[in-house]
């Protein structure tokens, strides 16, 4: 067992410190994702996709838990969020579920160039300012549960 190689193969989950973990999982229900029974509000509560695991923990509590300073959140932290849909209109119907939902509206979604490739896409806050991105992305494939497949080396 000690030569067996061990490689990260997937994200397990993506943690987010909440100021409100009660408003956050409001917000995440709105748009339609489910609370785990197996959450633990103390702890960490997991809000499940069809295709990740989104928890919510207490602000202070993942800073402390990852032995990080406590220190107050910036607009932008060099990463979003994104949700991906088929088509502009499922893109510009997530938006305003999530805008209904209690997000900040911050780019009402619009064509948009990516260096050549064209996409549409629009980004709001939740209530804790995650920066989201709602995005439809026509030169990449996404799985019935708008997972992305970008193509891999073997299947270029």
């Amino acid at each position: 067992m000690a030569d067996q190689e061990y490689k990260a193969q997937s994200v397990s989950i993506v943690t987010l410190g909440v100021a409100d973990v009660d408003r956050s999982i409001a917000f995440y229900e709105a748009l339609g994702w489910e609370c785990s029974p197996d959450s633990d509000p103390k702890m960490c509560t997991f809000m499940l996709a069809s295709n990740i695991v989104l928890g919510l923990v207490p602000y202070d509590f993942l800073a402390k838990d990852a032995l990080l300073p406590v220190d107050a959140k910036t607009a932008y932290n060099g990463f979003t969020l994104a949700i991906n849909g088929k088509d502009p209109e499922e893109v510009d119907a997530l938006f305003k579920r999530a805008v209904d939902a209690g997000a900040t509206p911050h780019q009402k979604p619009q064509f948009k160039d990516w260096g050549g490739y064209d996409g549409y896409s629009g980004y709001f806050l939740d209530p804790d300012g995650y920066p989201w991105e709602v995005a439809c992305a026509p030169f990449l494939r996404l799985s019935e549960d708008n997972r992305l497949l970008p193509k891999t080396k073997e299947k270029a």
